[in-house]
């Protein structure tokens, strides 16, 4: 089936961007075109050949523009569209809040936009078609717009309607010509100086420029008029205004002359002028130093320099054989990069792409112990869409736990203030850069919701709870029912059409590295023992005396190759110093000496890990190490997944599952007695 693209674009009455979007809809095959604007001259073309074309005020800067977001969702629908390619900012803005959750949103940067609010929304496409590498480096340098959504096609010229006249057959000729909108970033007035020096030598030439002037820069034109007057240019210069038929004013032009003072995000009348056979004369600014090689094919002068634009028109005129090479070159060039099949076929290729390749971002931020308990769901989701890119924005102090994931294309990563409103405003910026396809929100609080809605993704899923009415598309949270994290987490994923097929923890293999540092080698086996939780929950900790009894067991009746192993955060390292002081027998203490990737390695060197409710516990479990969960005041059914090398210990009190960081008992944890772990520990190794 064809895909549906609309273009959108202020107005249909001349310039590159209006003519690009003409032979757009009409070359480009295998989509169905249509095109919404705010009229013009080039309307005829399109009813000519049977494109329809919708008729709104799509070109006025002002807010109230935005009051046409309902009308272009109509057309959307009415219509069935595919995707929406914006061509300027105004129709950008419109169309990027209409295309929500109905259709893909594309831009093209035709211009070297100012670094302001008002321009950013030309970097939110889902890709970016620029027509130079200068504009290119532009958006990705003062708009962070990422490298890979950014597609570079150059503008095209139609070779059968450029016809190529050799220079022999022009050279007699006196017409120099100079086409643009009339405009001072045009620089004509650098132009009409330099050409009243070159009439000196030649006053038989006559300068043609070529473009309108709308009503903002009437002022200018007549400044420039002026000019002519007081150089005594009446008979040598003439303003031709809108002209359609460029190609035949270029047939009778003797050479091009292209005097802009600013970045020109490209040129295609050079382009054009190329194909025609007619020798250019550029600025170095901008999109004509990627198009022109000084020299080669044209030669490039300082912007605002009427005596380096007179010198070169002078070298154009008085070499021939200079003009003769130079255009012969120029057209090898348009024959190579610039013919208009080639450009369109890309563009083609970008609307495929479009339509198929998703960006989804996950977001999962905190804490350590969920984002473990979040991997399968990235798994399966990569599994589900083997083509999309997948984001993932987390903690930067998670990084190292995922190292070499290989369900991830990208980690984003923010501080542990993100909840801050300006952080929140910073974050989201970011995010809407990658015009992410998906957001599935994990995190599931305030600030999470809000950087998903403000990233304004194509769609949104997450639980109704929690300002959920932010998101496209959500699920009631299971606020009653006991289900553990990865039924939870399917939920949400079952919007998307994913369901798990196992309901197990995960992690991937990675290259290990030495431990002789921490004293580990092959010839021990290690038993790890966890001695914290985190500082806020106390009551999970599994009291000292009690972890003191157990190793004692572990040294009295345990073969003498068994090693007790001590793990914890920096702030466990006086706990780990009073265990190991009060001992007879020899522990390896590592309270506070691992960082996340070393904790890892220690792990997967374990034989058996036993430890509170706390990351670690999970991370064990993923690692397929065989570990022992104490549990207190949280529910074990609710915050672990069930596997077989997962075995529970609690006690089900009258208090139990409390959810208390503070006990002044702590009785849920004190009767989980050391004998009971002792020989749940025998069962797991087979010790007699």
């Amino acid at each position: 089936m064809k895909l549906k693209v609309v273009q959108i674009l202020p107005r249909l009455n001349s310039g590159g961007v209006e003519k690009g979007v003409i032979d757009l809809v009409s070359f480009l095959k295998g989509v169905d075109h249509l095109v919404i604007s705010g009229g013009g001259r080039l309307v005829r073309e399109l009813e000519k050949k049977r494109i329809k074309h919708y008729q709104l005020p799509v070109y006025k800067k002002s807010p109230f523009s935005l009051l046409l977001i309902p009308e272009v969702k109509k057309i959307i629908k009415k219509e069935k569209i595919d995707i929406i390619h914006a061509r300027s900012r105004v129709p950008a803005w419109i169309s990027f809040f209409a295309s929500r959750g109905r259709c893909f949103f594309l831009t093209t940067a035709h211009g070297m936009y100012k670094n302001r609010f008002f321009s950013q929304v030309m970097g939110w496409g889902k890709f970016v078609i620029c027509p130079s590498k200068v504009v290119a480096i532009h958006l990705h340098k003062n708009f962070n717009v990422p490298e890979e959504k950014i597609i570079i096609i150059p503008r095209w010229v139609e070779t059968e309607k450029f016809e190529f006249l050799p220079y022999e057959k022009r050279r007699q000729s006196n017409i120099i010509v100079s086409v643009g909108r009339i405009s001072p970033s045009k620089g004509y007035e650098y132009l009409l100086s330099a050409f009243k020096k070159v009439i000196r030598y030649n006053p038989y030439l006559i300068l043609k420029i070529v473009g309108e002037a709308d009503k903002s820069k009437l002022k200018y034109l007549n400044y420039l008029k002026t000019l002519v007057r007081r150089f005594s240019l009446d008979y040598n210069v003439q303003f031709l205004g809108y002209q359609k038929n460029v190609e035949e004013i270029l047939k009778e032009a003797r050479i091009l002359v292209a005097p802009s003072v600013i970045e020109e995000s490209f040129g295609r009348v050079v382009i054009e002028a190329f194909a025609s056979g007619v020798p250019v004369i550029a600025t170095k600014l901008g999109g004509f130093k990627e198009i022109v090689e000084d020299e080669k094919d044209g030669i490039l002068v300082e912007e605002r320099d009427p005596d380096a634009l007179a010198k070169g028109i002078l070298r154009l005129l008085n070499d021939h054989r200079l003009s003769k090479k130079i255009t012969l070159k120029a057209r090898e060039k348009i024959e190579k990069f610039y013919q208009i099949q080639n450009c369109l076929e890309k563009i083609g290729e970008v609307y495929e792409k479009t339509n198929q390749i998703l960006r989804i971002l996950v977001i999962k931020i905190s804490s350590l112990g969920d984002l473990i308990l979040a991997l399968p769901s990235l798994k399966i989701i990569k599994e589900n869409f083997p083509q999309s890119k997948l984001f993932l924005l987390t903690l930067s102090k998670y990084t190292s736990l995922l190292d070499g994931c290989p369900y991830l294309d990208r980690l984003i990563v923010v501080d542990s203030n993100y909840k801050k409103t300006r952080n929140i405003l910073r974050i989201a910026k970011i995010l809407r850069n990658y015009s992410f396809d998906y957001i599935i929100d994990l995190q599931n609080n305030l600030a999470s919701r809000l950087i998903a809605f403000l990233s304004f993704p194509y769609n949104s899923f997450g639980f109704s709870r929690k300002l959920g009415f932010l998101l496209t598309h959500k699920t009631k949270f299971p606020k009653r029912e006991i289900i553990d994290p990865l039924t939870s987490q399917e939920r949400i994923l079952k919007i998307l059409g994913i369901t798990f097929k196992e309901k197990k923890l995960i992690y991937w293999e990675k290259e290990p590295r030495q431990l002789s540092r921490f004293r580990l080698d092959d010839y021990h086996y290690y038993i790890g023992i966890n001695v914290c939780a985190s500082l806020k929950w106390k009551t999970k900790v599994w009291p000292l005396k009690n972890i003191k009894k157990l190793i004692e067991l572990i040294y009295k009746y345990f073969p003498s190759r068994y090693k007790v192993l001590l793990v914890g955060d920096k702030d466990s390292v006086a706990v780990g110093r009073k265990i190991e002081e009060g001992l007879k027998e020899e522990i390896i203490n590592l309270c506070g000496k691992t960082n996340l990737s070393d904790l890892i390695d220690v792990l997967k060197k374990l034989s058996v890990f036993i430890s509170p409710d706390t990351a670690s516990l999970h991370l064990a479990q993923a690692l397929e190490v065989e570990t022992i969960g104490l549990f207190g005041p949280t529910n074990p059914f609710r915050h672990t997944v069930r596997d077989k090398n997962l075995h529970l210990i609690f006690k089900e009190l009258k208090c139990s599952f409390c959810y208390k960081s503070k006990c002044k008992t702590n009785q849920c944890m004190e009767e989980i007695t050391p004998k009971e772990v002792f020989l749940k520990l025998k069962k797991i190794l087979n010790i007699d």
